[in-house]
């Protein structure tokens, strides 16, 4: 069931950031007359290569196997929550800003979507063969929490209404006016998709243990067992006998 899991959050995280790419497509071609709005797609491709051919350099040129940080897959779910927030509002205002102003935005848009990429890819944990974390598979939300999240994701909802009723009726341009109504629906469609995203982020604001599972350093054997804060707060093995277990491979 948590391979299940795992191969379905990252085909969500991946579907994601394709919706996302596609949306910041159609924003880059408000820039360009009709008849070159192909552009568009050239600039895409460079926000879309960018980040896979800094990550395949850094692969090709680390001198060992990295090992999955505790702080850093916590910061992670933090990171991606975040970024799918300031997208989400950043396109609403880039499509009714001035276009010198409007052009910044998109570039700090396109930005976001390249350190989503870099989560998504840490998010897989592929590199993280010797030393991989997951949540523990009782984590869970408080009843306080949960209703703070459905709050939260309804105050959205209300934030776009408001935002796109006080938009102009009037456009510079005949694409941000249609881009304006795919907006609409983009922003909403966002909101819904990244419900899961911030549940995992109030996940890893609970995490006070961990689950992971690679390699022992010493032995080289299948390791299995769980981390957790100690009294500095510092994230350490678990040594207890129920929760370190050491296989043969």
């Amino acid at each position: 069931m948590g391979r299940f899991f795992y191969f379905f959050y990252n085909f969500y995280l991946i579907s994601l950031y394709t919706i996302l790419f596609i949306i910041l497509i159609s924003q880059i071609q408000t820039f360009f007359p009709l008849e070159h709005q192909s552009n568009a797609y050239h600039y895409a491709v460079f926000i879309f290569n960018t980040p896979i051919m800094i990550r395949s350099c850094y692969d090709l040129l680390k001198s060992q196997e990295e090992r999955q940080t505790p702080r850093w897959f916590i910061w992670n779910r933090y990171l991606v929550a975040i970024l799918v927030l300031v997208v989400n509002f950043g396109l609403p205002a880039s499509n009714v800003l001035e276009e010198e102003y409007s052009i910044i935005l998109t570039i700090v848009i396109g930005f976001c979507l390249m350190l989503f990429f870099f989560s998504i890819y840490e998010h897989c944990a592929f590199q993280y063969y010797d030393f991989r974390l997951s949540f523990p598979k009782d984590a869970k939300l408080t009843n306080r929490q949960t209703v703070g999240l459905i709050l939260f994701h309804i105050l959205i909802i209300l934030s776009f209404c408001l935002i796109f009723s006080i938009c102009p009726n009037e456009f510079s341009t005949y694409q941000r006016y249609q881009n304006n109504h795919f907006i609409r629906i983009a922003c909403h469609l966002i909101n819904i998709m990244s419900i899961p995203l911030n549940y995992c982020a109030v996940l890893a604001w609970n995490s006070k243990k961990l689950n992971f599972r690679g390699i022992h350093p010493g032995t080289k054997r299948r390791w299995v067992g769980v981390m957790k804060k100690d009294k500095k707060g510092r994230w350490v093995v678990d040594v207890e006998p129920e929760d370190h277990r050491i296989f043969v491979v």
